[in-house]
């Protein structure tokens, strides 16, 4: 009769190694990419270069005319298991910097401007669910000084 010692080896007395433990192992690196604790920090070693796409931030050049240009400071990786499978499901945060153009100016806030873009990156990419966008900061053109706006109006071109 078997004991509960007989049932953890296999043929030969090779232990068995269950398919959980076993998959998880092939996994590695596991979690977050980023700094978990702020919220705002998109820097990882693991982390590659990455850019809005074209058709994407025309989208929004077009659909939100205050808004300049968008800039990606990076991304998050946050991985989940399929309890079926146990194969990882990869979700991306992509971080960005809003710049917008000195006539219109900010008409948002960061939450509602993050709303429209996960809005519009569906709208434009239906068959892409894993990406979402955080809006980490708005950058407004300085300021022209009298003198700028003087030579603006009456210099030779």
């Amino acid at each position: 009769m078997e004991n509960e010692n007989d049932l953890d080896y296999g043929i030969f007395g090779q232990p068995i190694v269950s398919r959980i433990v076993e998959r998880l192992g092939e996994l590695g690196h596991y979690g977050t990419s980023g700094n978990a604790i702020d919220p705002n920090n998109f820097e990882s070693p693991y982390n590659k270069e990455i850019s809005i796409p074209e058709t994407f931030k025309d989208v929004l050049l077009k659909l939100c005319p205050e808004i300049k240009d968008v800039v990606s400071i990076g991304y998050r990786e946050n991985s989940v298991y399929d309890p079926n499978t146990f194969n990882p499901i990869y979700k991306y945060l992509v971080g960005v910097d809003i710049y917008f153009d000195e006539t219109n100016g900010m008409k948002k806030s960061k939450h509602e401007y993050g709303i429209l873009f996960n809005d519009y990156f569906k709208m434009t990419y239906s068959d892409i669910d894993y990406v979402t966008f955080h809006v980490q900061s708005f950058i407004f053109p300085p300021e022209k000084t009298n003198k700028e706006k003087f030579l603006e109006l009456f210099g030779k071109v």
